[in-house]
C-alpha cells in the first residue's frame, strides 16, 4: 500500500488499511482504549512485518496491565502547571458550541492516555532492540483506575487543505516544545476548529518562552523511559523477528519518536486539557 495520509513520515492511514494491518489497527484501538491509532502505529505498518511484531511483543504487557499502570503513574507524576482556563462562553463567543467543546476535549482525552501508553510500550520494545532491561516479576494490581475514551474522531486534515493561516497556527503550535522534525497528528485533527487553536497558541506560548517546558518534557521522557526499561525484559516473542536491519531501524525509529513528540506531547496535552472548561 502506498502512503496516501499526507503524514510527515510514511504510513498508512487508518481509512487505508486493510487486511492484517486494519485488523492490527482495531486490536491497537480497542486495547488502548482510544478512537485513534497514533501515527508512531501508522509508521509501523510500513516495515515488512514490524507492526506486527511490535504489537505481538507488546501485548502481553497491555494484557497484565503493565503498561495502563506505568503509564497512569507516569501522568500523574507529572508536575504540570495550571493555565489560564477557557470559558464555555469564551468559546462560545468563537463560534464553538456544546458538541465542538465535548469533541475537542475527547480528542484532548485520547492523545493524553495514548501518547502516555505509547511511550511505555514502545520505550519496551526500544530498550529490548538496545539489549537492556531485565526480566521482573510484574505487579498485577486487583483494579486498575482506567478509562475507555469513546468517540468519533474527526478528518486528519492535510497541510495542503488548510489556509495558509490554519497552516501557520499548526505549524507554530507544533514549534512549542521543539523537536519540531515529526508533526504531531493532533494538531491537524484540532484544525477542524481554527478558533480553538488560535485560543490554545496564545495560552501555551508563553509557558514555553519563560523556559519552564523543556524541563518538563525531559523529565518526561526521563521517566518515561525508566518504567519502560523495566519491562522490557517481559515482552514476548513472536515466532517471526525482522531481520538485523529492520530491528536497527526500528530501534532508530522508537527512539526518534519517543525523544520526539510522543515525549513532548505528553507534557503539553495536559497543559492544553486542563484549560478546558469544566
Amino acid at each position: 500500500m502506498s502512503n496516501t495520509s499526507a503524514d510527515p513520515v510514511p504510513s498508512i492511514r487508518e481509512a487505508d488499511a486493510t487486511g492484517e494491518v486494519a485488523a492490527l489497527y482495531s486490536d491497537i484501538r480497542s486495547t488502548l482504549g482510544v478512537p485513534v491509532v497514533n501515527l508512531i502505529w501508522r509508521h509501523l505498518a510500513i516495515f515488512p512485518g514490524g507492526l506486527e511484531w511490535a504489537w505481538e511483543s507488546l501485548k502481553p504487557l497491555y494484557a497484565s496491565g503493565a503498561i495502563t499502570t506505568e503509564a497512569l503513574a507516569l501522568r500523574d507524576g507529572l508536575d504540570i502547571p495550571e493555565l489560564p482556563g477557557m470559558s464555555a462562553a469564551a468559546l462560545a463567543a468563537l463560534g464553538l458550541d456544546d458538541g465542538d467543546i465535548e469533541r475537542i476535549g475527547m480528542i484532548l482525552d485520547a492523545y493524553e492516555r495514548s501518547n502516555a501508553m505509547n511511550l511505555i510500550a514502545l520505550g519496551a520494545l526500544a530498550a529490548r532492540l538496545g539489549g537492556k532491561g531485565e526480566s521482573q516479576e510484574l505487579a498485577r494490581p486487583d483494579v486498575v483506575t482506567d478509562y475507555r475514551v469513546e468517540g468519533e474522531m474527526p478528518r486528519l486534515l492535510t497541510l495542503d487543505e488548510m489556509t495558509p493561516y490554519v497552516r501557520s497556527l499548526v505549524e507554530s503550535l507544533n514549534a512549542v516544545g521543539g523537536r519540531t522534525e515529526i508533526l504531531a497528528s493532533m494538531y491537524r485533527h484540532l484544525a477542524n476548529w481554527p478558533p480553538y487553536l488560535g485560543v490554545v497558541s496564545t495560552l501555551i506560548s508563553p509557558f514555553e518562552a519563560d523556559g519552564r517546558l523543556e524541563p518538563l518534557i525531559l523529565s518526561v521522557i526521563s521517566e518515561g523511559r525508566r518504567r519502560a526499561s523495566a519491562l522490557a525484559g517481559n515482552l514476548a516473542t513472536p515466532p517471526q523477528v525482522p531481520d538485523a536491519h529492520t530491528r536497527r531501524t526500528l530501534e532508530e525509529t522508537l527512539n526518534r519518536f519517543i525523544d520526539g513528540p510522543i515525549g513532548k506531547m505528553i507534557a503539553v496535552v495536559p497543559l492544553i486539557s486542563r484549560a478546558m472548561p469544566t
